[in-house]
């Protein structure tokens, strides 16, 4: 939330520094037209008439228009950046998870594939000298299977989380 304060606070900034300097501008305009218009030749009688009320000058409508699209830029500059934010988190909550399950997995294979090592390592000793021990190639066997086993069961504890365009929306 603070980068969405570091915007408004910087926007807003920007925008009371405009505000100053249109109004000094505005207000030595209007200085410089009073005095012109009390600086009249001679014979020139001013107008005293009362002002009655008439539409809002272009200049008016421009400044309310500047206003309008300033708060809307502001708008959304924080609807972007809360969506940004959303995303990130949600691609942060992704990577993390996918990264726990791929360690835990590949730990679990890494167990497993030394087991087919001790297997085969087992079985050329006993195939490098005859006869065979049929229990005790029934034992490497067992061991393996219940090493791999494991580590299926291991790998099914640890799914890979669903994908960014399911998990994301």
């Amino acid at each position: 939330m603070s980068e969405v304060w570091a915007y408004v606070s910087e926007s807003a900034g920007w925008a009371l520094a405009g505000f100053v300097v249109g109004y000094l501008l505005g207000r030595a305009a209007r200085d410089v037209h009073r005095i012109a218009t009390a600086v009249t030749p001679e014979g020139h009688v001013p107008d005293d008439k009362p002002r009655t009320r008439r539409a809002p000058s272009a200049q008016f409508v421009l400044g309310v228009v500047v206003a309008l699209l300033g708060i809307i830029t502001v708008a959304q500059g924080i609807v972007t950046n809360n969506a940004t934010r959303r995303i990130t988190e949600c691609q942060a909550v992704y990577s993390n998870g996918f990264a726990d399950a791929l360690d835990a997995r590949s730990d679990s294979s890494a167990e497993a594939q030394a087991a087919l090592d001790d297997l085969m390592k087992s079985l050329g000793g006993y195939l490098a000298n005859p006869p065979v021990p049929p229990e005790k190639v029934r034992s490497a066997i067992g061991d393996y299977l219940a090493k791999r086993s494991e580590a299926e069961a291991e790998r099914a504890k640890h799914p890979y989380p669903p994908p960014p365009r399911d998990l994301c929306k």
